[in-house]
């Protein structure tokens, strides 16, 4: 006997299995849970055979382990079944794995998107400007709202605090690169144009950026609206550019048109200008086609007679006396010799017999 009883009573235990404890601990690491699962179940089967102790964690390693890997596999499935609801029940504004959430801020000339508000100003609010920049970024091939043309900062370092200014600087900067990204405007499909930009600016630097943008509320596009001139003959290529003036100061014309005479008289001064370079650049066209020339030289007449009328409706004292001198006959534009000037060139055409068809 030894000092303190029978020998053997308080000897040394079997050891502790390893596996066992492995399965707990990462059983208890979410990510590593399925390696503890299997460290467990494999632990049980070798205790029995090696005398080792521990079975009771790698019990617990296992449960563990396995309600780890049962609850993360229920919630893959529901969190895809949401997404899933989201992109093809119409969670998405179109219902379209394609399509991903951004805001108006990230997007560049080209990118189409759909907006979480309106596209455009509520009628008669002349500088209503955009207050939510969410956006659903949508691919141009499928049906798409709105669709970048462009984007540039405002002039000046000064400060400038009032939205009317600022409004016309963006209206204003939008015109050109509209015809930068669509030089043919005629044979764009029935949209409107407007622009997001920041409702103040600081002297002291700050975002200035301007986001201009094409936008349809129906009949909407389903392919990008950018055009590329490298498509066109050298006679078509020379007509667009000839029509480029005309066609920038008639998109220039601003809500106020319509109501304030200065800047009625301001727009019909840069359309007696427009029109009188266009058909300037008109006549000194080379190398049209036989077809071409009396249609284009008719034109470019037309445009002549309209920039004297315009002329005249810039200067009038009152808007009973613009309207007088502006509508003449009611013959006020040059569409007729449009029509025909782009038909002999073989540019799209609306098609007057189809009601709004296109003819190529």
């Amino acid at each position: 006997m030894g000092p303190y009883g029978p020998l053997g009573i308080g000897g040394p235990q079997p050891p502790l299995s390893g596996l066992s404890v492995a399965s707990l601990v990462l059983s208890l690491l979410v990510c590593l849970a399925p390696l503890g699962l299997v460290l467990g179940i494999v632990a049980l089967v070798r205790i029995p055979g090696n005398g080792k102790r521990g079975k009771g964690l790698a019990v617990a390693g296992t449960a563990v382990g396995g309600a780890v890997v049962v609850l993360t596999a229920l919630l893959l499935v529901a969190g895809g079944a949401r997404f899933d609801a989201w992109t093809e029940e119409g969670g998405g504004l179109f219902g379209s794995r394609d399509t991903k959430a951004g805001t108006l801020i990230h997007l560049k000339a080209g990118d189409c998107f759909a907006p979480a508000g309106g596209l455009f100003s509520p009628q008669g609010v002349e500088h209503e400007r955009m207050t939510d920049t969410s956006v659903e970024i949508v691919p141009c091939d499928r049906p798409h709202p709105a669709q970048v043309f462009g984007t540039f900062r405002l002039k000046g370092d000064h400060a400038i605090s009032d939205p009317a200014a600022i409004y016309a600087q963006a209206f204003e900067g939008c015109v050109p690169l509209l015809h930068d990204f669509a030089p043919d405007t005629w044979a764009l499909p029935d949209v409107g144009f407007s622009s997001y930009y920041p409702e103040s600016v600081s002297g002291t630097g700050g975002d200035r950026t301007v986001w201009c943008w094409l936008g349809a509320e129906a009949g909407l596009p389903e392919d990008s609206l950018r055009q590329d001139p490298g498509a066109w003959d050298a006679g078509q290529r020379a007509y667009v550019k000839a029509m480029r003036p005309s066609s920038e100061a008639w998109f220039s014309a601003s809500g106020k048109v319509g109501t304030d005479l200065a800047a009625a008289t301001a727009w019909a001064e840069r359309m007696a200008e427009g029109g009188a370079e266009s058909a300037k650049l008109l006549r000194a066209i080379d190398g049209l086609p036989a077809r071409a020339r009396g249609p284009v030289t008719a034109l470019a007449n037309r445009l002549d007679a309209l920039s004297g009328i315009h002329r005249s409706a810039s200067r009038a004292p009152t808007r009973a006396e613009f309207e007088k001198r502006w509508d003449i006959n009611g013959d006020e534009d040059a569409s007729g010799e449009e029509w025909e000037a782009r038909l002999a060139l073989g540019l799209p055409v609306e098609d007057e017999e189809e009601d709004g068809g296109e003819q190529g």
